[in-house]
């Protein structure tokens, strides 16, 4: 049995809608083997429900949900297939009754790309028929453009439909440590930097006895599951894959910008930049956007953890890695973890500071700048844009020797650099080999101006 961890807010509110009366309407999204099926089952367990995974075949579609029909309604899967959506959703009209019933569609974006007709027929029974019942309808997408655009958009035919959203995203580094219990606060943020906190990838550092043991035989073994994955996950979506593999490829060894894309590829930049939306819209790349008017926003970057080690550390050794002979790209990628790593942490980072800080944040991420001073670009770990006037200012050291006053003082110039006309300034530093005395007492004497954080807090925090 698999183990289920975290998710309880999730879990509440599901469970919160099934005990309701009436029609329900839920739409549960995120990227793939983020565990959006997981959430659902385990909702659902002990309760009246059908479970449907769509296809983009619609034969198919029509024969397997007869076949469940059948199995949940009459005690046989062999009954007369329906001949259409409408008409399955008429007999689940009439079966149901007084019966607290759920109904879920897992890939809904299959079922509406094999049937043109299907939102409008939804349509259709979200307004009548299902009004008349007990019932809690779950739509399920990987496809986030289909979900925000298609599903909830203005021009969808359910718009201001649904009763309620859940955009299921990664685990946070807190919610990756209840996968990994005994294992040490260095190897709990790697293996959460390695799997890009998806539960489904943290299963298998979960199922090793050490993360190097994981690394080994998931990434560096013939057969191991992510050395296939994103190969899997990208053929699930895309036709060309090769396509999509070079560009990641590029992209994993620093080379972000359309233009240094489409040149180093060959490719014309209406293709790469065709490309990267639809890589977005599975969750694996996102662009770089200002912050509060401050930052340069011409760049891409791959956002899944799991991506970019793979195109980085293993894809350029895949054949030496199938013919056994992985020892070498595993050194390699094992001499450059703590580096992997501390690129991840800043997003771990910025996720805490959004969920923990005590104030509401408007927008979080991290921004590149020009410096006219030193002529070249500097970066901040996190921008998080509190108020109009109020920006709090982050740093993340990941590496074992303590922060010094001279890390706050940086943090200090650079947020007068990049913003000069700010009122209010806050400051956060994440540091994985604690703090000196001299930094620990300026923080006491902030006002709390200045937060130190450190790995414990953000994997023992949730």
């Amino acid at each position: 049995m698999k183990k289920f961890v975290a998710r309880e807010k999730e879990v509440e509110k599901l469970e919160k809608i099934f005990d309701s009366d009436g029609f329900r309407f839920v739409v549960v999204y995120g990227r793939r083997r983020v565990g959006k099926s997981e959430l659902i089952k385990h909702a659902i367990s002990g309760r009246d429900h059908l479970y449907f995974q769509a296809t983009t075949d619609m034969d198919f579609n029509l024969r397997r949900l007869s076949a469940l029909m059948g199995s949940t309604f009459y005690s046989s899967s062999q009954i007369a297939p329906y001949t259409s959506m409408a008409a399955v959703f008429e007999a689940l009209v009439h079966l149901i009754k007084e019966r607290n019933f759920i109904l879920v569609i897992d890939e809904v974006s299959y079922l509406a790309q094999a049937d043109s007709s299907f939102l409008s027929v939804l349509q259709s029974f979200v307004d009548n028929d299902f009004q008349q019942c007990d019932l809690t309808l779950v739509l399920c997408s990987s496809s986030t453009s289909f979900i925000e655009d298609d599903l909830l958009g203005l021009k969808s035919p359910v718009y201001g439909r649904s009763a309620s959203t859940i955009k299921l995203l990664p685990f946070s580094i807190a919610e990756t440590a209840l996968m990994l219990t005994g294992w040490s606060c260095d190897d709990i943020a790697r293996a959460h930097a390695l799997s890009g906190g998806i539960p489904y990838y943290l299963s298998f550092f979960a199922s090793q006895k050490s993360l190097e043991e994981a690394v080994e035989a998931e990434f560096f073994s013939p057969g191991g599951r992510l050395l296939v994955e994103p190969r899997l996950l990208l053929s699930m979506s895309f036709r060309s894959v090769d396509l999509y593999e070079g560009i990641l490829d590029l992209m994993a060894h620093g080379n972000n910008e359309v233009s240094v894309i489409a040149s180093k590829s060959g490719k014309d930049k209406a293709v790469v930049s065709q490309v990267l939306s639809k890589l977005e819209d599975i969750g694996v790349v996102a662009r770089r956007k200002p912050i509060a008017g401050v930052g340069l926003s011409r760049g891409w970057d791959i956002v899944d953890g799991s991506f970019r080690f793979f195109y980085r550390y293993v894809f350029p050794y895949e054949s030496s890695i199938e013919y056994g002979a992985g020892e070498g790209a595993m050194r390699l990628a094992m001499d450059e973890l703590d580096q992997f790593t501390a690129r991840e942490m800043e997003k771990a980072f910025q996720r805490f500071v959004l969920t923990h800080y005590n104030a509401p944040i408007r927008t979080i991420g991290n921004v590149e700048f020009p410096n006219r001073l030193v002529h070249r670009n500097e970066e901040m770990d996190l921008v998080a844009v509190v108020s109009s006037s109020t920006i709090l200012f982050g740093e993340c050291k990941w590496r074992r020797s303590p922060v010094d006053v001279d890390v706050y003082e940086q943090l200090v110039e650079r947020s007068h650099l990049a913003y000069p006309k700010l009122e209010d300034r806050r400051y956060c530093i994440l540091s994985r080999g604690g703090f000196t005395q001299a930094l620990e007492s300026l923080a006491d004497q902030s006002g709390g101006r200045l937060m130190l954080l450190d790995a414990e807090d953000l994997i023992r925090t949730r």
